[in-house]
């Protein structure tokens, strides 16, 4: 789908001809259905998000919440869901899975549209903006589609809000909500507040996205060992992970770890944590979300865009001269999966992240105790 908005980008003319003949294509789709409305007071939210995302999402939710309460359903994975119930008690839920869409989660098939349709809301709201939640609503017979997406799918949506690009990701979603209801204090809605535990321990997650925002592992071992000195330190493993001399390595430098297979078990070791550490990943962003202290490890993409609100929160990245701009989200490698080296990464020293992070963890954690 990147590729292919890409393309479209890059050859304006082939893209205006892609543009409207895929829009004439969803006007002629929707017809039948938009004529047919019978709008209820119900209202769904369209969140299909990894773990990151979903947390980003949330102050939208909150004030979405805060309007429609008990009429708002979402839409979302099992793990989203999980992530929402930190948050919000009595939510109505659809939950989606990935077999519920074609070509790798992109098409969405019509037991899931189904699903949509015996709901029978009267408003959607979509936070994901991508193929999957257009496929998902296109034959909706809801009276008003709000939401951002590709301009191919425009004419899907009632209320269609240009995608900002520029931070933060909060205000992404927010921007949505913004145009259905007024939204004051929005930065009460981001604020997730704080839950010290001063004689607990720090977490290092290693692991990413994907291999560009992944620090060297090796990197990782080394500062455990040095943190080791002076604090109690548990790496993070998930269970398909849990394998090869990545692992053997851990075994071997008898660092404490943990070998974790569902999300709820994450969340639990999160919450007993004084500070973790970790990439651009979704471990950081529930960590954020749970009031921990972070520290994050950025690369190919851009901090101005991710990173958590609050004093609690620091961050190092080595910027050289194919980082992302000041109101880039990701580098132009695409966030560096189009990267053949790695960089970024490969250019930032044990020893200048153990020192921010001493730094980090005197003057704005422990001396709160």
């Amino acid at each position: 789908m990147v590729e292919f908005s890409n393309y479209i980008k890059k050859n304006s003319f082939t893209g205006k001809i892609i543009q409207s003949a895929v829009s004439i294509l969803f006007v002629a789709a929707r017809y039948p259905f938009a004529v047919h409305k019978h709008p209820s007071n119900e209202v769904l939210v369209i969140s299909l998000h990894n773990l990151g995302d979903t947390v980003f999402t949330i102050p939208a939710i909150r004030a979405l919440k805060n309007e429609f309460k008990d009429r708002l359903t979402i839409v979302c994975y099992e793990d989203s869901r999980s992530i929402y119930e930190l948050i919000f008690n009595n939510f109505k839920y659809v939950i989606a899975d990935k077999n519920d869409f074609y070509f790798n989660g992109r098409i969405a098939k019509s037991k899931i549209r189904e699903k949509i349709k015996d709901i029978n809301p009267g408003t959607i709201i979509d936070l994901t903006g991508a193929i999957n939640s257009a496929t998902l609503i296109f034959n909706s017979t809801a009276d008003s589609i709000i939401g951002f997406n590709e301009a191919y799918f425009k004419k899907i949506y009632t209320g269609f809000i240009p995608k900002r690009k520029v931070p933060h990701l909060f205000d992404l979603y927010l921007d949505i909500v913004k145009e259905i209801i007024p939204v004051e204090n929005d930065g009460e809605l981001k604020d997730f507040g704080y839950s010290y535990k001063p004689d607990g321990y720090i977490i290092v997650h290693p692991f990413g996205g994907w291999a560009a925002k992944e620090w060297d592992f090796y990197k990782f071992v080394e500062l455990t060992e040095k943190l080791n000195n002076s604090f109690k330190c548990i790496f993070i493993i998930p269970k398909d992970r849990a394998k090869g001399s990545n692992f053997q390595l851990i075994q071997s430098k008898n660092i404490s770890y943990l070998i974790l297979d569902q999300i709820s078990e994450l969340i639990n070791a999160i919450k007993d944590c004084t500070l973790l550490i970790g990439n651009d990943s979704g471990a950081v962003y529930i960590a954020s979300l749970l009031g921990k202290p972070t520290f994050t490890i950025y690369g190919p993409t851009n901090p101005r865009y991710s990173l958590p609100v609050g004093s609690h929160h620091e961050f190092i990245q080595k910027t050289i001269h194919c980082s992302a701009g000041h109101d880039e989200q990701y580098c132009y490698l695409d966030a560096g999966r189009k990267c053949p080296s790695y960089e970024c990464m490969k250019q930032l020293p044990v020893n200048e992240v153990f020192i921010k992070i001493n730094s980090f963890l005197e003057k704005n954690i422990y001396k709160l105790f």
